[in-house]
């Protein structure tokens, strides 16, 4: 450590260790290693601390040496560094070995595989950059690593305000506790509220959206939360990351903004959750567009919505005599597909993705603009673009003119998704760099929104994919830890995918 570094440490407030420390630390500290041992730490929490508080919303920052890069680019960096070495799983918690370079998932039991066969006993969280011993089973604390430990805090990439006008980060901002990062809380029903609160959670728990509120880009809205949707989901994150408060959050101010805004939605009776998310969106985007003009000047809007959910579905419609083909390429947020039309025992998302993306043959015979003759023609639809997340609904209910139905068939989905298959061929065999909106096609699912009982009276709850890996279920105000068979054997009616990081 450089005199000036030092110097730093000294002269700055830094808050004690969080956790205490333990013999094993202690034994490496006073060590001969203890010199590598504080490098390695150093240059572990660097890269744990990667992008924590940054804005996802920047796209360029500046280097040390003053070079701009792309926050896409430092994330995909970031979140390959912190790659389980065996499994390559990175969206649960991962521990960096304080004593060599392995990298070890807890969901699978790598870390401590490694532990055991190594005799390495620290590992370094990867999200926090805090030390557990696999010794003692806890994690530990020591003065001077968590000086480095925060001193890496300090270091972040300059943004470059290119498109907005300032720093929505504060500084001297304090973290939130550990129980408020979770964002765990439920909701309080206000009497049949459920489809709202399933929908909400997906929101509360989506990183993107997230990182977009906790960032304060809706803070300077003028509206008050009685007539502002985006205002209350505002103050919900403000509420759920900012308090350790756990008891079921009551949604009023959301519900009465929700009546004045959408006057179908006042009243008691049950609602479709799919319409209150499709609702939510279109409001975000009202909102963010309205604070932020600059967002929607293009064809292609900015706004957290559409960067987060928006993709490009093309559909092709080819001529049966002389195969010509004709494009049209239309947004998407999300993909509606079918199941009553899928004959099989066992029907699987990927069923349903197959049968959407197949050729239909169109009943009417018309003049082929491009041969002149009188033909049939098909119609296939393909993705054009991706999305970071990647929001699916399957059509359980059914409505006609004289009556209504739901379909309880159970539709077997994946942990990890590949869209390769459903997306547009010349896309793939081309140079473009942006197959999706970052680049991937792996998508691994972190919320489901399932509908219990009959079409017209019936419960909506939600499972929910934390950050550790582990699955909650959102039933309410109730919150439980569900095994993942249980999520497995789920009836979903809402699946939200978010797209691997390479």
């Amino acid at each position: 450590m450089t005199s000036t570094v030092k110097k730093t440490l000294e002269e700055a407030k830094f808050s004690p260790p969080v956790f205490d420390s333990c013999p094993h630390l202690k034994q490496i500290l006073t060590s001969n290693a203890k010199d590598t041992v504080y490098r390695n730490y150093g240059l572990a929490v660097n890269v744990a601390l990667a992008l924590k508080l940054r804005n996802g919303n920047v796209p360029l920052y500046k280097t040390s040496d003053g070079s701009k890069v792309e926050y896409k680019k430092l994330l995909r960096l970031r979140n390959k560094a912190v790659r389980c070495r065996e499994c390559l799983e990175s969206l649960s918690c991962t521990y960096f070995c304080l004593q060599c370079s392995h990298v070890g998932c807890w969901k699978n039991g790598h870390a401590l595989a490694h532990t055991k066969s190594t005799g390495h006993v620290f590992g370094i969280d990867s999200q926090t950059g805090y030390i557990y011993c696999f010794r003692c089973g806890d994690y530990v604390g020591d003065q001077r690593l968590e000086l480095i430990r925060q001193s890496k805090q300090g270091e972040r990439t300059e943004p470059v305000m290119d498109n907005l006008g300032t720093e929505t980060i504060i500084d001297g901002s304090r973290p939130p506790s550990l129980k408020a990062s979770t964002g765990l809380r439920g909701f309080i029903n206000m009497g049949a509220t459920c489809f709202m609160s399933s929908i909400v959670q997906t929101i509360v728990h989506n990183p993107f959206v997230r990182d977009y509120f906790l960032s304060g880009y809706h803070a300077k809205c003028p509206k008050k939360m009685d007539t502002c949707i985006t205002c209350c989901i505002d103050e919900i994150f403000k509420v759920f990351y900012g308090t350790d408060e756990t008891k079921g959050y009551g949604p009023t101010a959301l519900l009465t903004a929700a009546w004045r805004v959408k006057n179908s939605l006042a009243g008691y009776s049950e609602q479709d959750a799919h319409e209150f998310w499709q609702f939510l969106l279109d409001e975000i985007h009202k909102s963010d567009t309205e604070l932020h003009p600059e967002l929607d000047d293009t064809s292609t809007c900015r706004c957290i919505t559409h960067k987060t959910f928006a993709g490009q579905l093309q559909s092709t419609v080819t001529c049966e005599k002389c195969l010509h083909s004709k494009n049209t390429v239309d947004p998407m947020l999300d993909l509606s597909l079918e199941i009553a039309k899928i004959s099989k025992n066992k029907v699987t998302l990927n069923d349903c993705l197959d049968l959407f993306t197949s050729k239909e043959k169109l009943d009417s015979m018309t003049i082929c603009s491009h041969c002149k003759r009188e033909t049939t023609r098909t119609k296939q639809l393909l993705v054009r673009k991706l999305p970071p997340i990647l929001a699916f609904q399957l059509k359980r209910f059914e409505h006609s003119a004289s009556s209504s139905t739901k379909i309880e068939t159970h539709v077997g989905f994946p942990l990890f998704l590949d869209m390769e298959p459903y997306t547009v061929s010349d896309i793939l065999d081309s140079n473009e760099k942006e197959r999706t909106s970052w680049g991937l096609m792996t998508y691994q699912l972190f919320a489901i929104v399932i509908h219990i009982g009959s079409v017209n009276t019936g419960h909506y709850i939600c499972i929910i994919k934390n950050r550790d890996g582990n699955w909650f279920k959102f039933d309410d105000s109730k919150i439980t830890l569900v095994s993942q068979e249980y999520v497995s054997k789920s009836n979903a009616y809402l699946l939200y995918y978010i797209l691997c990081q390479a």
